[in-house]
């Protein structure tokens, strides 16, 4: 049973700071750009929209990368550590397909590349989406070949929330295609795992791209936050991002927005339980994070952001073995995710 509540621990949410366009060459990619010194432009006090600004038929390519550190310690007759670092880079193309009188964009999204190097307890793990791969490989990275050049649709409106994700038939096609036994799934089971890949993974990630941004006129020092539910264990979350305007700037030919991003969080549950003779208690949990993003006003797009997350957790459960000895473990979860988003 210990296990059960361990499972429990294990699903830690992908937490996201709630903190096009064809470029011109003048533009400056977004790697090469150190935010710390970019030069201040001179606003005198005016203020501006923070407003994403898509046109049908513009293209965008982003570059988003993920890197995840975790440790986890279990201690019970002995201590056991468990370490993982892992590095996760996926490539976006996009097309803008419709605008309608709302200003809701239709997008056109393929995940063209993907790449990820691992070190789990010492043993290293890569994939790359472009290379040949045996069935054994297939199967074992399915999870990326199930998304990777399998395009879908997002909805996203002007401040940058992604409304919907759809389309993501090929991805469930290709899931049954390396996992056969799918194939009898009832109706209802296809439509749960179609709504669990899109809410789960896809609009998430995507919406990294778009950060959801202020409705309202920001000038210099403005500040605002928005709130998001999330769950994990026993507790309910509010996540509450912050942000502020530091500066306005410029890349290229174009004025940006550098904005700062910090997480906090807010949580209720019971801390204390019992299940089928298991008796349980959480910690309190511990979320924090900053970043920093950089809007490019002009144009109505992310340039580039660099936001990041820690997540800590702990638990101790009581109960009977199967041989009726009483058993105490502890359990202490650390995980550390840092997002990168650059547009190239």
């Amino acid at each position: 049973m210990a296990n059960k509540f361990f499972r429990m621990m294990s699903v830690f949410l992908l937490i996201i700071l709630i903190i096009g366009c064809s470029k011109k060459e003048n533009t400056q990619n977004a790697a090469s750009i150190d935010t710390s010194k970019l030069q201040s432009v001179n606003m005198s006090g005016q203020k501006v929209f923070l407003k994403y600004q898509f046109k049908k038929n513009d293209k965008l390519r982003y570059k988003l990368t993920t890197i995840t550190n975790t440790l986890q310690t279990v201690k019970a007759d002995t201590l056991m550590k468990s370490t993982a670092d892992q590095t996760l880079t996926y490539n976006f193309d996009i097309e803008i397909m419709e605008v309608d009188q709302d200003n809701v964009a239709e997008l056109s999204i393929n995940i063209s590349s993907i790449s990820f190097n691992g070190n789990i307890n010492g043993e290293k793990i890569n994939y790359d989406s472009k290379a040949t791969l045996s069935k054994a490989d297939k199967d074992k990275f399915g999870e990326f070949e199930v998304i990777v050049n399998s395009p879908f649709r997002a909805r996203v409106n002007q401040k940058g929330e992604v409304l919907e994700v759809t389309r993501i038939d090929k991805m469930v096609d290709k899931m049954i295609a390396l996992r056969p036994e799918m194939q009898k799934m009832a109706a209802d089971q296809k439509v749960a795992l179609i709504k669990n890949i899109s809410e789960g993974e896809i609009r998430p990630r995507t919406q990294l791209l778009f950060r959801e941004l202020t409705t309202n006129e920001v000038a210099k020092d403005s500040s605002w936050q928005l709130s998001s539910p999330a769950t994990i264990a026993v507790f309910q979350i509010e996540n509450i991002s912050k942000f502020k305007v530091e500066d306005f700037v410029k890349v290229g030919d174009d004025k940006a927005a550098k904005l700062s991003a910090s997480l906090t969080s807010k949580w209720t549950g019971n801390k204390k339980g019992s299940q089928e003779g298991m008796n349980f208690l959480f910690d309190d949990p511990k979320i924090s994070g900053g970043g920093t993003i950089l809007f490019n006003i002009d144009k109505g797009l992310i340039i580039r952001s660099e936001t990041s997350t820690t997540v800590e957790m702990g638990v101790q459960v009581d109960g009977k073995d199967a041989a009726q000895k009483m058993r105490h473990t502890l359990r202490k979860d650390l995980s550390k995710n840092k997002n990168i988003v650059e547009l190239l």
